[in-house]
């Protein structure tokens, strides 16, 4: 899998926000990742994340990079790791406080649509049996904030960083809702890597909440993106209990539904200076 954070549009996504990307070497010498620097205020400090990579990072390499940069500290969240103790001998050590999800659900596209709609939950095959009459549709990033920001009780991206992500990534930003009439009932923004389709964000408005409309919207999209030819669907993000966030057991349950395989990560290792 490419994960969202490996890519180029990403590079440009965190751009906006002030960050700088500069590439660094795998230990096996012929991959690279990218890592991520933001200078910290008006100080000449820096941190840095080193996110989803597939590979272990070249830790003599990454200690230049965090020399010539000033990094006061760092973290590196894995798919995998090749060699527990390099991380160790570098001075890496693991955190409670990841920046990423450190489990998610993630669907094999691969599948045929017979056994991926035989492999949902009883009650997500009744709510999108339920909503057939619901349409999909793509809109555009200031009526998809303006929509978002009224059914959210917390933090939501501005218009601006939508449009920086759709700028960035071009076709392989999606954002669509679930429409019932004229009443929109929720949304979900996709962002595609190379073969994974990533459920990037979402909101649900409490018609949405009484309809269960965002099970079509989901199935849907998770069969159009089998249709173009990707291979895997990323949900983000579960609930994990070596970071407990008890507000994230709500959307689990959603997503578990979806009948996807758990997929545990290392989690984020840690170092100052």
């Amino acid at each position: 899998m490419e994960d969202i954070r490996q890519t180029k549009g990403w590079g440009g996504h965190l751009k906006h926000r002030g960050w700088k990307t500069v590439q660094l070497k795998a230990s096996d010498g012929r991959h690279n990742m990218q890592a991520f620097i933001l200078r910290l205020g008006w100080w000449p400090f820096s941190m840095m994340k080193v996110q989803r990579s597939n590979y272990d990072p070249d830790f003599k390499e990454l200690a230049k990079i965090k020399r010539k940069y000033w990094v006061a500290n760092s973290i590196i969240e894995p798919i995998k790791i090749q060699d527990p103790e390099a991380f160790r001998k570098a001075g890496y050590y693991l955190t409670g406080f990841p920046y990423l999800a450190m489990s998610t659900y993630i669907n094999d596209l691969r599948k045929s649509e017979d056994t991926m709609w035989s492999e949902l939950s009883e009650n997500a095959r009744r709510q999108i049996n339920k909503n057939r009459e619901t349409m999909a549709v793509e809109i555009e990033p200031k009526k998809f904030h303006e929509m978002w920001k009224k059914s959210s009780k917390i933090w939501t991206m501005t218009v601006e960083e939508i449009e920086n992500l759709k700028k960035t990534y071009g076709k392989k930003v999606r954002l669509l809702v679930s429409k019932v009439g004229d009443e929109y009932h929720s949304g979900l923004m996709m962002v595609y890597s190379k073969d994974t389709a990533n459920y990037y964000q979402t909101w649900t408005s409490e018609s949405g909440r009484r309809s269960g409309a965002h099970y079509k919207l989901v199935w849907e999209e998770m069969l159009w993106a089998k249709n173009e030819g990707y291979k895997y669907f990323d949900f983000e993000g579960v609930f994990d209990p070596r970071w407990p966030q008890k507000r994230w057991k709500g959307f689990t349950e959603f997503k578990r539904r979806f009948g996807g395989e758990l997929v545990r990560f290392p989690g984020g290792f840690f170092r100052w200076l």
